[in-house]
């Protein structure tokens, strides 16, 4: 292994190998005009390589820093190759209707709604399409269908034909929001294809044997027997905790995640941990040999994860238990950190992808807490003479959830305080609980009863879990809002763990510290001042187009932090409740914890949806909406009529004006508005002003209702298009009026309705105006300063 000149091991060469790979994927995504310089890429590396060659030789004190460069553009190399599309690839079919024919490759996940109708999601092989005429093709699908009954079910392995439409995968584009598309692509999958209630039809049965059929049949026929000796929740939450999946009541899954332990839900690290610790201590207690025993320890994990169904997620937690299981009980503890380093390399390696999924970024942060920090850690509190117990669970909380801070707060924007308690509690408690369904799982083979006493025991830890859990969450600050950290802090907060961590690039800090005390000093105080001037520069006015798909929403943040909502997008007839999952990460991204103001446009789902998760989670201090039926808005915000939040909302009239700082909101309707023959027709039309710059927000106006308009001051620098871009809003006539510098347009891709329309874009063209659209550029963010204006979105 080639040292690093000033004496760093081996070790931390292999980390600035990580981190230096880790750049050259990260910026390939960043910067996609890299994909485009091959040959100018080609030609770098071969010089990088015949320049490490030549220092090699010549045992340069640098050669170091060539090798790094060479695993950057390794990075850059195998990112570019990973998303490569062929020309066969299924995606390359996008939003074309095709009939396709390809091989069921795993079981169908099924779920059955209210109105009793099953929901599947099989994934396909394809192997080829047919259009006008027949093409081989590449890559892995998502295909939906809903059926009446369960009869007529596709197996693993079996031939199937069906005709649908094939669309990308989507992803609401907001920060912090974990990218399905990615995710999916890890495995292979591109683009899903709906056929409705059409017939599948199976072309081919296959007679082959399946292993993870057999596994699925034999983890169906446990959950059956479940279900008749304990109640149906619990047995959905204690098979979820077992074999993975999320068949969980959303308020159990809520205290959960209060709490900092939803990961114990699921199949994770934590559960190959448990059962490897388990396996290890039962070895022990028999006297088995060393050898003997973590052979047999790695032929039982290698079976329950393909019990577990042998996901890419789950292979992947057993690799991470089973490396937190050696770095708790290797005496050397510099084994276990180089184990940690050449794993996680060759994961990356393997999958460059993975850098971007939350799933391994906690587990390789939370095991690098347990390899590094926890044998610190607990060294300390033993010093306090805790019982061992009590230290080890200590240790292990806190150095896991040291070292997955950032990433926590990233996508969470929040802190669990209770986890510390639910750690020491509940765990310990959950813990015996997957064991005995372990055991009552390999006994309910030979002895039947022996198996339900035990099912009867998990269902009443399980009841006790549950309550202690919903207590916790009642506890004050059982889980509080940390805002996230942006790229240098958390370049930052590791560097600092690194310094501390590691005695020598502490005393050569310090030694270069006070060789240049003067340029560290100078140094410090521009940081200081630097630091002084953004925390006093004045703040812009932000105006937040989110990407809610279908709908509308508009998050406002003033200078001094006042916010306001102007609707939150939804669904109809969709369990996805976007308030909860979509509206709420992202205020909470940018640190919006309570709303001045809620302002609905009108009461359809797909502006007002996400109003009822919003108003239960963060207060708001005004609700304004608009003059339609009051039964309206209950239904729609999950609300019985007699609320006192109902009864005080505010409704819009032509003229209602408010103020915040030095920012002018108006409401422009006509009083007497005729033919209010929907909910469209009603919309509020609001107006803010800030100094020389203008927003005019249009709801889902039509143009019959737009001519009341055009004698008001409706000119614009910013217009939010009327529908979507509906044909039967914006006129050409109610466009010349605003003239608006930037017309942004709230949509979802594959929409039903063909928004936007092409006349409504064609009128906007033939104005001076730049269109943005959330369907092609995500969530779109406009600052201010109430003269110039700059916008920048999530998608480049």
């Amino acid at each position: 292994m080639i040292k690093i000149h000033y004496g760093q091991s081996p070790l931390l060469f292999i980390n600035f190998i990580i981190l230096f790979y880790s750049l050259g994927v990260y910026m390939t995504m960043k910067i996609p005009e890299i994909s485009k310089s091959y040959t100018h890429l080609f030609c770098l590396i071969i010089v990088n390589l015949i320049l490490a060659f030549y220092f090699t030789l010549r045992k340069h004190k640098f050669t170091f820093l060539l090798y790094l460069i060479l695993f950057f553009f390794l990075g850059v190399m195998r990112y570019l190759s990973f998303t490569f599309i062929a020309d066969d690839n299924i995606k390359n079919y996008d939003n074309q209707e095709i009939t396709l024919t390809g091989i069921i490759c795993q079981m169908p996940k099924i779920r059955q709604d209210s109105a009793g109708i099953y929901h599947l999601t099989y994934v396909v092989d394809t192997k080829s399409i047919k259009q006008k005429e027949e093409k081989t093709t590449t890559g892995k699908v998502y295909l939906y269908q809903k059926q009446k009954n369960l009869d007529n079910l596709a197996k693993i392995n079996d031939t199937i034909s069906a005709t649908g439409t094939i669309r990308l995968i989507q992803n609401y584009h907001n920060p912090n929001l974990v990218d399905r598309e990615l995710s999916a692509q890890e495995e292979g999958i591109y683009a899903t294809f709906s056929i409705g209630k059409q017939n599948l039809k199976i072309l081919n049965t296959s007679d082959k044997f399946s292993l993870q059929e057999f596994c699925y049949q034999i983890e169906q026929s446990f959950l059956q027997s479940m279900y008749q000796t304990m109640p149906e929740n619990d047995a959905n939450m204690i098979f979820a905790m077992l074999f993975g999946g999320y068949n969980i009541e959303k308020d159990i899954l809520e205290a959960y995640s209060i709490t900092g332990i939803i990961h114990i839900l699921s199949v994770s690290g934590s559960h190959i941990s448990l059962i490897s610790l388990f396996l290890l201590s039962l070895g022990k207690f028999l006297h088995l040999p060393r050898f003997f025993n973590l052979i047999l320890l790695l032929i039982l994990i290698i079976f329950y994860t393909i019990l577990c169904g042998a996901s890419v997620p789950v292979m992947r937690a057993s690799i991470m238990g089973l490396l937190s299981i050696i770095a708790l009980y290797l005496e050397e503890k510099s084994t276990a950190q180089h184990l940690l380093s050449i794993i996680a390399l060759i994961l990356l390696l393997f999958d460059p992808l993975l850098l971007f999924n939350i799933s391994f970024q906690l587990s390789f942060a939370s095991t690098s807490g347990l390899v590094y920090l926890m044998p610190i850690l607990r060294s300390k509190l033993n010093k306090l003479k805790l019982p061992s117990l009590l230290t080890d669970n200590l240790a292990l909380t806190m150095s896991a959830q040291i070292f997955a801070f950032p990433i926590i707060v990233w996508y969470f924007t929040s802190l669990s305080l209770s986890s510390l308690l639910a750690n020491l509690i509940i765990i310990p408690l959950l813990e015996i609980l997957i064991i005995l369904g372990l055991i009552a799982f390999i006994l309910g083979f030979i002895f039947l009863f022996i198996t339900k006493i035990l099912f009867i025991f998990a269902s009443l830890i399980l009841s006790i879990s549950n309550e202690a859990t919903f207590l916790l969450t009642k506890i004050p600050f059982a889980s509080i809002y940390v805002p996230p950290l942006d790229f240098p802090a958390i370049l930052i907060y590791y560097s600092l763990i690194f310094i501390t961590l590691n005695i020598k690039i502490r005393k050569y800090l310090y030694l270069l510290l006070q060789k240049y005390k003067f340029i560290t000093y100078i140094c410090s105080i521009s940081l200081i001042i630097f630091s002084c001037y953004f925390m006093i520069k004045p703040s812009p006015l932000q105006i937040h187009f989110i990407d809610v798909g279908q709908g509308d929403a508009c998050l406002i943040i003033t200078p001094h932090q006042h916010s306001i909502l102007i609707d939150t997008g939804g669904s109809i007839n969709s369990d996805f409740d976007i308030g909860s999952y979509v509206d709420l990460p992202y205020l909470h991204h940018y640190g919006i914890n309570k709303l001045d103001y809620l302002i609905l446009s009108h009461a359809d789902a797909d502006h007002s949806g996400g109003a009822s998760s919003i108003l239960q989670k963060i207060p708001v201090n005004h609700l304004i909406i608009t003059d339609e039926d009051k039964d309206l808005y209950a239904k729609i915000l999950k609300l019985p009529l007699n609320n006192p939040l109902l009864a005080k909302a505010i409704v819009a009239k032509e003229n209602t004006a408010f103020n915040l700082e030095d920012i002018h909101f108006q409401f422009l309707q006509n009083d007497e508005k005729e033919n209010l023959k929907s909910s469209n027709d009603s919309s509020n039309v609001l107006k803010l002003t800030y100094h020389n710059f203008s927003v005019l927000f249009t709801g889902d106006l039509p143009q019959t209702q737009e001519k009341y308009l055009l004698n008001k001051n409706i000119a614009s620098t910013i217009l939010k298009v009327a529908h979507h871009g509906s044909k039967t809003s914006s006129s050409q006539e109610f466009l010349e009026h605003v003239r608006p510098q930037l017309a942004i347009i709230s949509v979802g891709k594959y929409n039903s309705f063909g928004h936007p329309n092409k006349e409504v874009l064609d009128r906007l063209n033939n104005l001076p105006t730049k269109i943005l659209r959330t369907d092609e550029k995500g969530a779109i963010i406009i600052y201010t300063d109430g003269y110039n204006f700059s916008f920048k979105t999530f998608l480049n």
